[in-house]
């Protein structure tokens, strides 16, 4: 939006982008053109009130996402502590399978005794 001078008079345009292409559009001069330079000054204010509130609900959301995903990797990590511990294990990073208990020694013959 801008206004030009030509001699004494000043002439308001608004500039509208076409797909590549901006064009300027003659809108009014004077006191009608002073009234549509405040109403486009007003929807600007408004489209830049809104960007800043929804850039701030996105920084809100991701600062919430950046906490979650430290919760997640927290507990993780306790639950693989855990299941480590109680015997289980993961086969190239596949679900978590049961170990097989170790058959004791007293079970089996050792080798080089006729039983």
């Amino acid at each position: 939006m801008a206004w030009e001078q030509r001699g004494t008079k000043s002439y308001y345009y608004r500039s509208v982008r076409s797909g590549s292409r901006v064009t300027r559009t003659y809108i009014a001069s004077g006191t009608f053109g002073m009234l549509a330079a405040e109403l486009d000054a007003e929807e600007r204010a408004e489209r830049q009130a809104k960007a800043e509130a929804w850039q701030q609900a996105r920084n809100d959301m991701e600062a919430l996402d950046a906490q979650v995903r430290a919760w997640w990797n927290a507990s993780s990590t306790l639950i693989d502590a855990y299941l480590t511990a109680t015997g289980y294990y993961r086969h190239e990073r596949g679900p978590w399978r049961k170990r097989a208990e170790p058959q004791s020694l007293a079970a089996t013959p050792h080798q080089g005794e006729q039983g």
